[in-house]
């Protein structure tokens, strides 16, 4: 999730109430179940909800097949986009792998803590 969280030192704050994708939107950044390696967790960024279009892999190989992510998924992103394993290697993740959402991130050398806002907004409705 770089630039977003470093590699190393930064801990993360994780809200349960949004397990199972209750309440979560494009945007935030939730914590998972890998999908590829259980028992593993992961932390992406929601980039379509159920019902939504998104591009399958237009950054990387120029591939603008469009999907719309099925229900009960989301589709998930890196914030590095050329280095991250994400929905574009294994496909919509389930809502039920969802097991919160990020809210914060902090490290303790020099302690620095800090909230995460998703600052996107809805586009308004098409007339």
């Amino acid at each position: 999730m770089l630039p977003t969280l470093a590699v190393q030192n930064d801990m993360v704050w994780i809200a349960s109430k949004y397990r199972y994708g209750r309440g979560v939107e494009v945007g935030d950044m939730v914590s998972f179940g890998h999908p590829c390696m259980p028992g593993q967790l992961a932390m992406k960024r929601v980039a379509g909800m159920p019902g939504d279009f998104v591009m399958r892999d237009v950054y990387q190989d120029g591939n603008d097949t469009m999907l719309q992510v099925p229900e009960g998924h989301c589709w998930v992103l890196g914030d590095n986009l050329t280095e991250s394993r994400d929905s574009r290697t294994y496909g919509p993740i389930p809502l039920g792998l969802v097991k919160g959402k990020v809210v914060a991130k902090y490290h303790f050398s020099p302690f620095q803590f800090e909230w995460f806002r998703n600052n996107l907004q809805r586009p308004a409705p098409v007339e």
